[in-house]
């Protein structure tokens, strides 16, 4: 595959990869090649680091990569030019969900703690158009609860089930791209099925919100700020399209730096927030 078109967009962090002295540079991680693969899995002549997988996106499909391309601060630019014209009819309810973890890249940018810099980007986020600002802390919470009950419930058939320990998370949507692409069925039968926080905040907005608000999912905008690339991955996953309603969990993730850029754009004062 090309030198994937996505990676013109790629705004990754890489503090998960960037202590591995054998990572491989960003145009330099090399694909797996179909004489390496048995069955789909990875021979074990051809080892794939990790950090490699995670700096790649070779894997991508082009309908994986037209997907993500349009979860970016043009896309979200529409959206509140829409809101702007007279056709109510277009208008939508723009719902923001800021990642805790994204917040140390802003208090860092501002030069302020984290409870300054999060009512700073919540100021900013109402000033671009967003109605509703939430914290995905509490969906957090839900995950870490749904995956307690998995563990706990594993753990006690693990003397008849040899896939029930040990239970990998699936919070991480790189890792979870890697387990599925590379490792294949040798772990991913561990891996837990509990939705990560983003995930389940997306159902919390799109179902129970909409439901307390009176709106339809699909007159909903929900807006994901993350501190790592790979969320996008995560949100146009299949699994997260609601297809009665024709609408997805999260319509857009844009990573903290992207959020920045936007506030520069603008020549956004931080002090005037």
């Amino acid at each position: 595959m090309s030198e994937v078109k996505i990676a013109k967009l790629k705004e990754k962090c890489e503090n998960c990869t960037k202590q591995c002295n054998k990572k491989q540079s960003e145009d330099g991680a090399h694909p797996i090649q179909e004489s390496d693969k048995v069955n789909g899995q990875v021979t074990e002549g051809s080892q794939l680091l990790l950090s490699a997988c995670l700096s790649c996106d070779g894997c991508l499909s082009e309908e994986d990569t037209l997907r993500i391309s349009q979860q970016n601060l043009d896309e979200v630019e529409r959206v509140l030019a829409l809101n702007k014209k007279c056709d109510t009819s277009k208008h939508k309810v723009l719902v923001a969900s800021v990642c805790p973890q994204s917040l140390p890249f802003f208090a860092v940018k501002f030069g302020l703690d984290l409870a300054e810099a999060a009512h700073k980007l919540c100021s900013f986020l109402k000033h671009l158009g967003v109605q509703f600002v939430f914290d995905t802390t509490l969906a957090a919470g839900f995950s870490i609860l749904e995956t307690q009950k998995e563990f706990i419930q594993r753990y006690r058939r693990r003397h008849h089930d040899s896939h029930a320990v040990p239970m990998f998370t699936s919070s991480c949507p790189g890792w979870i791209r890697y387990a599925e692409r590379i490792l294949g069925s040798l772990v991913t039968p561990q891996i837990c099925t509990a939705r990560s926080p983003q995930q389940i905040m997306g159902c919390l907005v799109k179902d129970f919100f909409c439901k307390q608000q009176k709106l339809s999912p699909d007159g909903v905008y929900h807006l994901v700020v993350a501190p790592c690339f790979d969320k996008k991955l995560e949100a146009v996953r299949e699994e997260f399209y609601n297809t009665l309603m024709e609408t997805r969990d999260v319509d857009c993730v844009l990573t903290s730096r992207e959020i920045y850029h936007l506030m520069e754009q603008r020549k956004v004062s931080v002090e005037e927030l």
